[in-house]
């Protein structure tokens, strides 16, 4: 269902996405107006702690008020594919045991940005909670 405030076509891009299988994608507008759309990758991998058990994560990025044409737009749909593959590989990359980039998970941390250890106590906070 398009809403008065989807940018024009990107709901019809997001929709004719095909991915990995286990791999969901949607447009919402679950944002606190309930206005403007968020999309959202459904990741699906096993949990980088305990392998064992699979895992499927809401990876949720707020869609910026822009008037981009159909190529840009799947650009920018590409990059947020992107943004979830480096906050996966920041889960279950390894050096000798160690996860140096670990991604931040608490409240007022980003995620998505690549993080080198510097503070093992960072990569310990759940989604959700603080330090």
């Amino acid at each position: 269902m398009t809403t008065k405030h989807d940018p024009p076509g990107l709901r019809a891009i997001v929709e004719s996405i095909t991915y990995m299988p286990g791999w969901d994608v949607y447009l919402s507008t679950d944002n606190e107006e309930g206005q403007w759309p968020t999309l959202h990758i459904i990741s699906s991998t096993p949990d980088s702690y305990h392998p064992e058990r699979p895992m499927r994560v809401n990876h949720s990025f707020l869609v910026p008020m822009a008037t981009y044409n159909e190529r840009t737009w799947k650009a920018w749909i590409m990059e947020r594919y992107v943004d979830v593959w480096r906050h996966e590989t920041g889960e279950f990359l390894q050096f000798d045991g160690v996860r140096e980039f670990a991604p931040h998970h608490g409240n007022g941390e980003d995620p998505y940005i690549t993080w080198h250890i510097g503070d093992v106590e960072d990569t310990q906070v759940r989604a959700g909670d603080t330090k």
